[in-house]
């Protein structure tokens, strides 16, 4: 597993990155989604300040994955924002405070204008960082739908590794990472863990596990490959779940009973009439 992808640019980009961002493409499925929690538990578990993002939001066919909950539908930042409705000169001072190891900010509206009402401030963040941005299964930026058409120059000036095995994706990141021969991300993102010798446990494990499972439609499609049970394997060992799959069963007749079915009509269709069974009078002629 160690030769089968040079991950040496993710090695030495990861080495210096304390802030790391993974983004999703609008486009999903259980392997990318899978695949993309992996690879943020494992960095998390690294001691790494990770954030993960998708533009769309997730159903319920991805609940079993372990953190589904932790990606955010737009990206985060490091400054916080507060808004609310505002009225031309109805505020007369904006200052703050320290109290008790609190900062207070105090908005004091103007003589014969009513305070601001607390129900109606927003809070939201802007001015995201990371020195590291990993995207996982997206061909282009566009792809990433609104997270990348709100923060286009995060995305155009950031430190930038897309993973990917389809072999038409374009080259848009700093680091192209596209491995035709591989049969899922889980089974690339396991690769890359291996290699890196970056953490793994349980949970990282059994959301590989689901993702390549998923992928190559329980291991039956002609792509999964000897490298594809090898991250079986390794996932295996490091204490992942097997995936349950609900097949469901109907009952039918085995085939040799309609075989039967069939003899028994064909039997009873030549059976003679009753009347075959009377005695019946033959008169010969004896005229010679």
């Amino acid at each position: 597993m160690k030769d089968y992808y040079d991950f040496t640019p993710v090695e030495e980009a990861l080495t210096s990155a304390r802030t790391l961002t993974i983004v999703l493409p609008v486009s999903l499925n259980q392997d990318k989604v899978a695949s993309a929690l992996a690879l943020y538990l494992s960095l998390k578990k690294a001691g790494k300040e990770v954030n993960l993002a998708c533009s769309r939001p997730m159903i319920v066919e991805y609940s079993s994955l372990v953190g589904v909950d932790k990606i955010k539908n737009k990206l985060g930042g490091r400054n916080l924002m507060v808004s609310f409705d505002y009225q031309e000169d109805s505020i007369e001072k904006v200052s703050y405070n320290i109290e008790n190891n609190k900062f207070n900010l105090v908005i004091q509206p103007k003589e014969g204008y009513p305070p601001l009402s607390a129900e109606k401030v927003e809070y939201s963040y802007f001015g995201e960082q990371a020195d590291l941005i990993f995207i996982i299964g997206a061909s282009s930026f566009e792809e990433l739908g609104e997270i990348y058409g709100n923060n286009k120059s995060f995305f155009e000036q950031g430190n930038t590794i897309n993973m990917n095995f389809n072999p038409s994706t374009q080259s848009f990141a700093k680091i192209n990472l596209v491995n035709p021969q591989v049969a899922s991300f889980g089974e690339f993102i396991t690769f890359l863990i291996s290699t890196l010798k970056l953490p793994i446990d349980e949970d990282i494990a059994s959301n590989l596990l689901q993702g390549i499972e998923r992928a190559t439609n329980n291991f039956s499609l002609m792509k999964s490959s000897p490298m594809t049970y090898e991250a079986v394997a390794f996932c295996l060992r490091a204490g992942g779940r097997k995936p349950l799959r609900d097949f469901k069963t109907t009952e039918s007749k085995p085939p040799f009973t309609k075989v039967l079915e069939s003899k028994e009509e064909k039997v009873e269709k030549t059976k003679p009439s009753p009347d075959w069974y009377k005695p019946k009078i033959y008169k010969g002629n004896t005229k010679i």
